[in-house]
């Protein structure tokens, strides 16, 4: 049987050279755990709210936006 680290999460990952800090990620995330830094770039504020459900990710016209894949315990 494989093990997992339980600990590690699925992060949201943004490409800063692609993303054009207009916010629509936010504005759709279905949890509202992103925001946007001072310069203008999504971040997770509320990292244990988010769902990884990928809303963000398609929602991103400049496919700025990937999920890292980790093990990750679904609540």
């Amino acid at each position: 049987m494989e093990r997992f680290d339980c600990k590690k999460y699925e992060w949201v990952k943004v490409d800063k050279s692609k993303c054009a800090s207009c916010g629509t990620c936010v504005d759709y995330c279905p949890r509202d755990v992103l925001r946007l830094d001072n310069q203008g770039f999504p971040y997770m504020a509320y990292r244990d709210d988010c769902w990884y459900c990928d809303v963000c990710k398609f929602v991103c016209q400049l496919d700025a936006i990937e999920l890292e894949t980790v093990p990750y315990l679904i609540r």
